[in-house]
């Protein structure tokens, strides 16, 4: 906590089960909450708090300081997801892997026969390669939707004033 900053960090939770201390200290640290008195006190009190002056506010040197403790007063955006691991949701989440699993099963059932049989039925290898096809194409057309309607919102946001 930096001095004067006016926040206290308290736990919501505690827990005395022996867990690993790194993840522990984690979750304990996503687990607090902000609890601000500012608004509770007097203007002296608040001007001494944060070392400033209420008629001129901060000095230069005092600024410059905050400045390399706390760092620029600007959001941070969000980390944004790559985009083969999008294309990967794609083709390997939901209904997707389901139809994966036949391909495969139809796969290895052509080559059990073809294993068993001189000369085996071409239906499973067919039907294999087929819902594979599916599966890409259906990836490849879901990701192209995905990604247009994530530039489009980006382009909302150049759109809202700065």
């Amino acid at each position: 906590m930096a001095k004067g900053d006016g926040r206290e960090y308290t736990s919501t939770e505690s827990s005395d089960s022996p867990k690993k201390k790194k993840v522990k200290k984690d979750m304990d640290e996503l687990k607090k909450e902000v609890s601000m008195e500012d608004h509770k006190l007097s203007l002296d009190e608040l001007s001494r708090k944060y070392g400033t002056d209420l008629t001129r506010g901060l000095t230069n040197a005092r600024a410059a300081e905050i400045l390399a403790l706390e760092g620029p007063n600007a959001l941070t955006p969000p980390p944004t997801t790559p985009e083969w691991v999008k294309f990967c949701r794609q083709l390997f989440g939901g209904f997707s892997i389901l139809l994966w699993i036949g391909a495969l099963l139809c796969f290895l059932a052509y080559s059990i026969q073809a294993a068993m049989e001189e000369e085996p039925s071409n239906d499973n290898l067919y039907l294999g390669i087929v819902l594979a096809a599916v599966v890409m194409i259906t990836g490849c057309f879901s990701y192209y939707q995905e990604a247009k309607s994530s530039r489009i919102m980006d382009s909302f946001k150049s759109m809202v004033p700065q």
